[in-house]
């Protein structure tokens, strides 16, 4: 019990740490450990990638085995079971096509799909893979996730690709993007991921972190002034009827007009 409590309260120091994370010493002064046992402790959550450090005697972090839990955890209760319904009223209401998305590492993978009655469909497909930081999807939930530039630039610059002319040519620019849906309360793609389609999406939240992401796919030609922002009233308010605590959506500090 003593060695599975340490690790439990390292997990959640570091987490209280944030993108900055804490070197060996902090921590060890935090949970009143000497270095050398907390060591151990630390090297049994890296192997199992709880824990991270970008290179030796630098900050620990949390893992990506932390988010992975996360998502085994949500699936338990089935996120695509939970939005099909919104999915589908979606679809009746505007005739646009529908997804379904999660995160994994630098990617978005598609879980659902609900294709629209138009001739022309967009070629996405349940369990593709699409970049994060190209498309709406990945946009809206990194940005309730990532805070702090420094971790963003970290985690994606050398995962930063460029799909179409019009997506982000360096990660300052992809950084805009994320900030922008954190202040919107949902994300666009401006045909940065596919050329002739846009699309807007809202993340859908596990208490604070972000567990899925739903997004309305439309022809650029056959968008309006507002492109697919027109259609970000709808899609909140059918989310808003259909989420039960502890799921939610972000909290904008805009909408538009």
């Amino acid at each position: 019990m003593p060695s599975v409590d340490k690790a439990l309260r390292v997990l959640m120091v570091l987490a209280e740490a944030g993108p900055g994370g804490m070197a060996l010493g902090q921590i060890a002064a935090h949970l009143g450990v000497s270095k050398s046992s907390l060591h151990v402790t630390l090297a049994a959550l890296r192997h199992r990638q709880f824990v991270t450090q970008l290179e030796p005697s630098a900050n620990y972090y949390l893992g990506p085995a932390v988010s992975r839990l996360s998502q085994i955890y949500l699936r338990s209760y089935d996120i695509r079971a939970i939005l099909h319904g919104a999915l589908v009223r979606l679809v009746e209401r505007i005739d646009e096509v529908v997804h379904i998305a999660v995160l994994d590492g630098a990617e978005v993978v598609y879980l659902d799909k609900i294709p629209s009655l138009k001739p022309i469909q967009p070629g996405t497909a349940i369990g593709a893979r699409m970049p994060a930081l190209t498309t709406a999807l990945g946009r809206a939930m990194l940005s309730a996730q990532q805070m702090d530039f420094d971790a963003f630039e970290r985690r994606f610059a050398e995962r930063l690709v460029r799909p179409t002319p019009n997506s982000p040519r360096t990660i300052e620019e992809a950084w805009e993007r994320i900030v922008q849906a954190r202040e919107r309360g949902f994300a666009v793609d401006l045909e940065e991921n596919v050329v002739g389609l846009m699309a807007v999406a809202v993340a859908v939240l596990n208490g604070d972190e972000p567990v899925a992401a739903v997004s309305i796919v439309t022809l650029a030609s056959e968008c309006g002034p507002a492109g697919p922002i027109e259609h970000v009233p709808e899609l909140r308010a059918i989310l808003t009827a259909e989420l039960k605590p502890p799921l939610r959506m972000a909290s904008p500090s805009e909408l538009p007009a």
